[in-house]
């Protein structure tokens, strides 16, 4: 049998939980999410991805990341013929610390890049931040964001509450002096100028110290230019031994293989269902032609003119392989709007611009001059109105665009993309860039916001596989209410809530000098042991490299405070700061003529409080519950599972003999399904691949069906054990419910996350996942389902909202006088036998489980 690879096989799992790592990141949660908000929080996960590995210790380069993933992925050892050397070759930068982030097109790689700086910065591992990109377009792009960002007082004020390293970066380019704490934001050809460039002499030796963010970095390995191939070896070159390395882009092909060094993946077909883009509407086929005519590009056109009146002004594009081939199309469909809208050959040019990365030469050049005079200063003026293209007040409504166009694309209003050709779309790359030419959101719409794809050319099914694999088509099944189980409706009520503000807090005093620092244990060398397969275990002595004298230390705490306050820096004379340092060394019985990073940095931290505002007002605000509401069982927001889904993780029970209320397009692949399965059951044979129509697809009785929906469907082994165990007592309840994962029932929490640092309380919305009406009484038992001793502060404080919750919602439900009483609990696998014996016993009222009992301890108020 074949063996199928999906992008996600190669995408690089980092195996190390190691708390102190985890304590640095989850420190940054208020930062991250003010970065990035709720709706893109995938650009927190990217982030934090990235920081685990380089703050990592336990994988010194990328080359050992890959290997460990070689031995624990058989889809990697398939895919590069079982051999470990095969896989590592594939890595460009396998000797250094450098990775990738796949974020798709139009969802926010520049908030990610900025984070990324910023934290790295503020934690004190680098010293300085170069971001690359491969044009001046995206460098302008880059530093706008950045700076615009770098401007926010809510970021910086929780960076210098945290003890900051570098607080607030400066945002520069190479012609200006790289110091410490900077961003550097250049496009990579100003990088290769030794003439008024400071990036050598601000770099020369210092790569150890400084990150490199690589902004649309599929250019480093597609090799479309010199100048892109060159950008690999800035990177290699030993003369800067840069060794932290990140590359971003929303197309992580080589051709038509995946990079091997991606870590984090929001993939398009997320970013999709997610409605952080828009959705791809394509063009199935055609009834009677094969090609798309100008004609029906045209007329779609004017359905998304129409569409978006008074709102925004739509774009269409149309894509071409070649520069020659762009102007030649640019100037037919200059033709066709002149015809069509009865226009002067200038003002149609108005509406129509064409946009390429250069003029070419030889016979290609030839055919553009036929076209266009002057064609470069053309060029370039098509490049700066592609910069306001969205604005109302700009005239251009079509473009024509090669390709493979390195410019930086930032345009929201595309509602119609046209591959004019099939060479513009036969690779995953190419695909991957041209439907991100469309996919970006315009402010102020939501939903289902549609960009077409109308293929001029009628796609080769080579094509049609590409396109179907970058956009992860895949078989999909909807779950929901179903009208014939609406006996199984029960009343589900909740509470709302609204911000109340409870205190306002002002800083009137000056908050004390530093006297006592709890400084970590430090030494100058450490022992390493190591494991050989034959030799067995050799012990190595280390010399620790990350130490400072005493000296060094003062002067960088006297740069510090001098940065910060100059009076604080004349009261604080050196001879006062080593005497601070070595009096806590001494404290903490360690030697007082060196000091560690981690120390020096805790010196630092020791002097954040003196520096915030006296008299700044703090409000402090918390959620209230309010009215109560009604939650419609029938109302119930529908939801879906993958065909790929099925052959992993996902369980679903189903009644038998009933029709499974699927939408008229799923009917043909369940009853396919359901064919498969009944001859597998009835002939005790089944091929490999149908296996999981037998192992995740649990048929139920029609009378012990009691949900009013037409699947129960589980994600996870702790949820597929629990509804098991539902269904094997079902004699005990009336009706039970599997809530989605969120938009239909929810209460928000706060916490904060597992970490030892000072941090911000993070809030979120809670979506228990299980309601379950106990026979004959108007009694719901609420359960949220968790692993065996998952008793992270997260679930602690899940538990304490959800105990105060229920607590509130029975107690204005018997205010008005409606009989219904909630009972709540945390549930672990080891808990489910004592938890249905509980309610059989009918002692389930103030019942606990051990999960429960494990998370109260430690319960924080």
């Amino acid at each position: 049998m074949a063996v199928t690879y999906r992008n996600d096989d190669f995408v690089l799992q980092i195996q190390d939980d190691d708390a102190a790592v985890r304590n640095i990141f989850n420190k940054y949660d208020a930062f991250l999410a003010e970065l990035s908000g709720t709706h893109y929080s995938f650009q927190t996960e990217a982030i934090k991805t990235v920081l685990k590995f380089l703050l990592s210790s336990k994988y010194k380069t990328t080359g050992e990341l890959a290997a460990e993933n070689f031995d624990r992925n058989t889809k990697l050892q398939s895919y590069f013929g079982e051999t470990l050397q095969n896989y590592l070759s594939s890595f460009a930068l396998a000797d250094k610390k450098s990775v990738s982030v796949d974020l798709a097109t139009g969802t926010g790689k520049s908030f990610a890049i900025y984070g990324l700086a910023r934290l790295l910065l503020a934690e004190g591992l680098v010293d300085k931040v170069l971001v690359l990109c491969p044009t001046l377009t995206i460098e302008d792009g880059l530093k706008s964001k950045f700076f615009q960002l770098s401007a926010d007082p809510n970021l910086t004020s929780i960076l210098q509450e945290l003890g900051a390293v570098y607080l607030n970066p400066g945002v520069k380019s190479a012609n200006d002096p790289i110091l410490a704490g900077d961003i550097c934001v250049e496009n990579i050809h100003a990088v290769y100028d030794r003439t008024g460039s400071s990036i050598r002499d601000s770099f020369t030796g210092k790569g150890n110290r400084t990150l490199v963010l690589n902004d649309e970095a599929h250019h480093i390995f597609s090799g479309v230019d010199q100048a892109t191939k060159r950008w690999l070896e800035f990177l290699q070159n030993p003369e800067f031994g840069f060794h932290f390395i990140v590359n971003f882009t929303g197309t992580p092909y080589i051709g038509d293989s995946y990079f091997p060094d991606v870590v984090y993946r929001y993939s398009l077909k997320k970013a999709i269902e997610a409605k952080v883009v828009k959705q791809v509407d394509y063009a199935l086929e055609r009834l009677i032609g094969v090609d798309c005519s100008y004609e029906e590009t045209y007329q779609n056109h004017l359905l998304n003119r129409n569409a978006y009146v008074g709102k925004l002004k739509p774009i269409s594009i149309v894509v071409t392989e070649k520069i020659a081939s762009c102007v030649e199309v640019w100037n037919e469909l200059v033709e066709f709007i002149v015809d069509k809208e009865k226009l002067s050959r200038q003002e149609a040019e108005k509406k129509v611009i064409w946009v390429a990365s250069g003029i070419p030469s030889g016979n290609d050049g030839e055919r553009v001059k036929a076209i266009v005079d002057k064609p470069d200063k053309v060029r370039r003026d098509n490049v700066q109105l592609l910069k306001t293209v969205d604005d109302p007040q700009n005239p251009v409504e079509w473009i024509v665009s090669v390709s493979m166009l390195t410019e930086g694309w930032d345009v929201k209003n595309v509602f119609q993309i046209v591959p004019h050709e099939n060479k513009a779309f036969n690779s995953k790359l190419l695909i991957s860039q041209v439907l991100g030419r469309g996919l970006r959101m315009p402010s102020g719409l939501s939903g289902s916001v549609m960009v077409k794809i109308n293929n001029h050319e009628r796609w080769t099914q080579q094509i049609a596989d590409l396109y179907r694999d970058v956009l992860e088509i895949e078989n999909r099944l909807s779950w929901g209410y179903l009208e014939a189980q609406k006996k199984y409706v029960f009343d589900l009520y909740n509470l709302d809530y609204q911000v109340i503000q409870q205190t306002e807090e002002v800083k009137l005093k000056t908050a004390s000098e530093p006297e006592v620092i709890d400084y970590s244990p430090q030494s100058r060398s450490y022992e390493e042991i190591t494991t050989y397969n034959r030799s067995g275990k050799v012990a190595t002595l280390i010399e620790n490299r990350n130490i400072f004298t005493i000296d060094e230390a003062v002067k960088r705490i006297k740069l510090f405070l001098k940065d910060k306050d100059e009076e604080l820096s004349l009261r604080w004379t050196s001879i006062r700061i080593a005497n601070l340092i070595q009096d806590n060394l001494r404290r903490t019985n360690q030697e007082t003529d060196f000091i560690s990073h981690e120390n020096l940095f805790k010196t630092q931290q020791a002097f954040g409080p003196l520096f915030r505002d006296l008299g700044k007002t703090s409000p402090r605000f918390e959620m209230k519950p309010n009215n109560l509401i009604y939650a419609d069982l029938s109302k119930l927001n529908r939801q879906s599972f993958s065909e790929d889904g099925l052959k992993n993780d996902t369980h679903v029970f189903y009644s038998e003999n009933q029709d499974a209320g699927l939408l008229d397009d799923e009917k043909s692949l369940w009853k396919e399904f359901m064919k498969i399965r009944g001859i597998a059951v009835s002939q005790d044979y089944y091929r490999d691949e149908d296996k999981h129509l037998l192992s995740n697809l649990h048929p139920i009785s029609l009378t012990d069906f009691k949900s009013p929906t037409n699947f129960i469907v589980t994600s996870s082994k702790p949820e597929t054990k629990f509804v098991e165990h539902i269904f094997q007592n079902i004699g005990l309840f009336d009706s039970f419910l599997k809530s989605p994962d969120k938009g239909f029932y929810a209460f928000p929490y706060s916490y904060k996350p597992e970490t030892t640092a000072k941090t911000h309380v993070k809030s979120e919305n809670f979506n228990p996942d299980f309601f379950i009406k106990v026979f004959g009484k108007q009694e719901v038992l609420v359960i949220e389902i968790k692993a065996d001793g998952d008793d992270s502060n997260k679930n602690k404080a899940k538990l304490r909202e959800g105990i105060k919750h229920y607590e509130e919602l029975n107690r204005k439900l018997e205010e008005v006088g409606w009989h219904w009483t909630y009972h709540f609990y945390f549930l672990s696998p080891e808990d489910y036998p004592h938890f249905f014996i509980a309610v059989k016993d009918g002692r389930y009222e103030n019942w606990e489980s051990s999960l429960m009992n494990n998370l109260k301890p430690g319960l924080p108020d």
